[in-house]
């Protein structure tokens, strides 16, 4: 790993100097003028309930008339997580709050903090700075067993609107609820193809359980993976930033009994000069994977997103059968014969047919079309009207794995492959042409 390992002057001199404009870091930098341009873009941030600009302002502010189930005080141009505070919700009494930690504030408290944010305490470069009121966004179900109090987030490097590295960053009772690796905050790594996780570090060294725990946090799925690794690339379009950390949350979807009915991407910040702590969590380097799509002509969304997949897929995963399989539009596969014996073939892999078919003669050959085989009839039109099929019950290995289905029987004398592999048995596998 070690000749692959992004340094600070390499990411510095060969990515975010060459690839980052200075429009596109002064975004980055002020996390109001983030939150605008990604919301022109479409792109799905926390709403803002309020910023204060200077004293006159913070007198005027209606705390009372902020939400009761809680909220988010941050510093605008804030560095590494500093000066958030966690309002969880109200205290006893009126005039009252809650931190992420259940000690109880006062306005005054509060007052006392937004006014640091103002003196530019938690500013990057010791300026006066703007200090805002977002909502706060709860933690996801999925989550739970594995965050202190806080909500975890999850950073995605995009590259050439490629996503290249993510992690899950978990806050502890360490970090006082908070996602942020520097106050103690555990950092997972995720499979890209997957959205599983793999390694995990606490203060740069590898640990497998949580702190003050028993609870592993490696093959963890994080949920709707493929909208998180598109809402990164979508970042990348918005903001003139070639080289960028997007900092994303899963809002969860309740429906009126509480029940979990999905969960929306929801964009935090953007880091124009991400940290590398990223690698670790990992156990991969970052510059070779900033080499395998540098100079990648990349026209779509969806076409970054699974180039990234198929290209950075973890090894051990697929061994454990976790991971998701790569596999071309032409695979040799072994097909059980009625007497149980495997034999290899080559196969088309077709996304665009629902599902597998198999050459009549060569299922005849193989004993798959004996009475008791034949499930049923299946009729379908074509140009020559309505035809009908038989469907058969079938086992085969693709990729070293075993799968059982339902083969459509039809004359593929004059084709070159005599059987065809369709979506419905290729669920884990990514094909790249």
């Amino acid at each position: 790993m070690k000749n692959k390992v992004l340094g600070l002057n390499s990411r510095n001199h060969l990515y975010t100097s060459r690839y980052n404009t200075k429009r596109g870091k002064k975004i980055a930098n002020s996390k109001l003028l983030t939150k605008r341009v990604l919301k022109e873009a479409g792109i799905r941030v926390p709403k803002t309930y309020g910023v204060v600009r200077d004293r006159e302002e913070l007198e005027k502010l209606d705390f009372l008339g902020l939400p009761r189930n809680g909220f988010v005080i941050k510093p605008n141009n804030g560095l590494g997580g500093q000066g958030i505070l966690i309002i969880d919700g109200v205290g006893k009494y009126a005039g009252e709050w809650l931190d992420s930690d259940g000690n109880v504030l006062t306005t005054a408290d509060l007052k006392l903090h937004i006014g640091d944010i103002l003196q530019g305490r938690y500013s990057m470069d010791d300026l006066a700075d703007r200090a805002y009121i977002e909502e706060l966004i709860r933690i996801h179900p999925v989550f739970k067993k594995y965050a202190y109090h806080g909500t975890p987030d999850m950073r995605v490097i995009v590259f050439n609107r490629v996503p290249v590295m993510a992690m899950l960053r978990l806050p502890t009772e360490e970090s006082g609820g908070k996602a942020n690796l520097y106050q103690g905050a555990v950092a997972v790594g995720i499979d890209i193809a997957t959205g599983v996780t793999t390694y995990a570090i606490h203060h740069s060294k590898p640990i497998t359980f949580l702190p003050g725990t028993r609870r592993k946090v490696r093959h963890l799925q994080i949920p709707s993976w493929d909208e998180v690794l598109e809402t990164a690339v979508k970042v990348q379009e918005a903001v003139p930033l070639g080289y960028v950390g997007v900092d994303l949350v899963l809002q969860p979807r309740f429906n009126r009994r509480g029940e979990l009915v999905g969960e929306q991407p929801m964009v935090l910040e953007i880091n124009a000069q991400p940290g590398l702590k990223i690698q670790l969590a990992n156990m991969a380097g970052l510059w070779e994977r900033l080499q395998r799509v540098e100079g990648l002509k990349i026209t779509s969304v969806k076409q970054g997103v699974r180039v990234g997949r198929a290209l950075f897929a973890d090894p051990k995963l697929m061994e454990k059968g976790l991971g998701r399989k790569t596999i071309g539009v032409v695979e040799e596969v072994e097909i059980v014969n009625d007497k149980g014996e495997k034999v290899k073939l080559k196969a088309k892999i077709d996304t665009g047919a629902d599902s597998s078919s198999i050459d009549r003669k060569l299922a005849e050959e193989l004993g798959l079309l004996k009475r008791s085989n034949i499930l049923y009839e299946n009729y379908f039109r074509s140009a020559l009207g309505r035809r009908k099929r038989l469907v058969v019950q079938g086992t085969f290995y693709l990729a070293g794995r075993k799968i059982k289905t339902l083969f459509s029987v039809t004359d593929r004398s004059r084709l070159r492959y005599k059987m065809l592999v369709g979506r419905r048995d290729l669920k884990g596998f990514m094909i790249v042409p």
